[in-house]
């Protein structure tokens, strides 16, 4: 199978002398991951959320160029299906640029758009219980830590979103980079902390607290579909007691997947 029919050919771009704020709004509005940065129909870097989450200046005139960088992988679009996922996989990302042999840029594969094409199909893995693809050494934080600290953890375990636990160790909501970027947090490791007497905005102020939660044995397919359904990245899994026992992300889907493409 060819890499074409999953990728998304619509999305936005941006070149590298626009604005970085010009980048962050289209990040933020759209809810991307990366925006390619795109010069004469030719694919020159990428501008990811971390990009700007984790920019230096607060210089208004700051350009995509200052802050872009190299994809950590590219496609080609005579990639294989089986080629391009291991080829994310072992970048650890979620989305990559797919290119011609001359580098004209030609849109997005999205390890989404695999999950969406097998989660309907009559597969044994479907039927299996997310407790034997979830992660159970689960990275988290409290809902009264600064984002500023929850970031850290993010860039220390590139991580892109992190389950918010009671004192014991019940799910109460969920903070994503995304949500960070939502909530206008950008620049938080520079300016807030260094601002004498400044409150650090902290993870109940931004949490989604809507969380979707699963068993141990809900059939993967089901957190397949929450994932497709709800545009989410990750699924966290509890106990009866509504404990955290593990989660389990489009990267752990897609792995299940493997045997098929």
């Amino acid at each position: 199978m060819n890499i074409l029919k999953y990728t998304t050919v619509e999305v936005p771009t941006i070149s590298s002398t626009d604005l970085a704020t010009k980048a962050r709004a289209i990040i933020r509005d759209y809810g991307l991951r990366i925006l390619p940065v795109v010069e004469n129909d030719r694919l020159i870097g990428i501008v990811s959320r971390l990009n700007i989450l984790t920019v230096t200046s607060s210089k208004s005139n700051l350009l995509v160029r200052d802050i872009m960088e190299e994809p950590r992988t590219i496609l080609k679009a005579n990639y294989s299906l089986r080629k391009a996922v291991e080829e994310m996989l072992k970048a650890d990302i979620w989305y990559a640029p797919v290119v011609s042999e001359d580098y004209r840029f030609i849109g997005l594969f999205c390890l989404e758009n695999i999950i969406k094409e097998f989660y309907v199909k009559n597969v044994d893995v479907n039927e299996l219980p997310v407790k034997d693809f979830m992660s159970t050494n689960v990275v988290t934080a409290r809902k009264g830590e600064d984002v500023s600290s929850i970031l850290r953890k993010m860039l220390k375990h590139r991580y892109s979103g992190l389950p918010i636990v009671s004192d014991k160790g019940k799910v109460l909501g969920i903070i994503t980079q995304h949500d960070i970027l939502k909530a206008g947090a950008a620049r938080i490791l520079l300016e807030s902390e260094r601002s004498k007497g400044h409150r650090g905005v902290k993870a109940l102020d931004i949490m989604n607290t809507n969380v979707c939660k699963v068993k141990p044995n809900t059939p993967l397919k089901e957190v397949a579909k929450l994932m497709v359904k709800r545009n989410i990245g990750r699924v966290v899994v509890v106990n009866n007691k509504d404990k955290l026992v593990g989660i389990v992300d489009r990267e752990d889907v897609v792995k299940a997947y493997m045997k098929y493409l």
